[in-house]
């Protein structure tokens, strides 16, 4: 149930007028297409950064394995997601 919780969208991500670190990564990588998979690829990716601010390639890819991308393939989100984590020590997921 939601009842009395906080659901974080895509839009709420964003810090102020600013993209969130994630948001940027992911444009600065090239890892959007067709937008489909973008919400959840990122808000997966900042749930991700909020448990692990370092993660492994590893755990990305076992963090992301749910998410599904027929247009990019996976290289360019791996790169973001790694770009995102090398820019702080923690993502906070407002």
């Amino acid at each position: 149930m939601a009842n009395r919780k906080k659901i974080t969208t895509i839009e709420g991500l964003a810090e102020g007028n600013s993209l969130h670190r994630l948001q940027q990564a992911f444009l600065d990588e090239g890892a959007i297409q067709c937008g489909y998979c973008t919400p959840g690829m990122i808000l997966t990716a900042a749930a991700l950064l909020n448990e692990n601010p370092h993660p492994t390639d590893e755990q990305i890819v076992e963090w992301m394995d749910g998410n599904i991308c027929r247009c990019n393939g996976y290289t360019k989100i791996m790169k973001a997601i790694s770009r995102a984590a090398a820019q702080t020590a923690e993502v906070k997921i407002p």
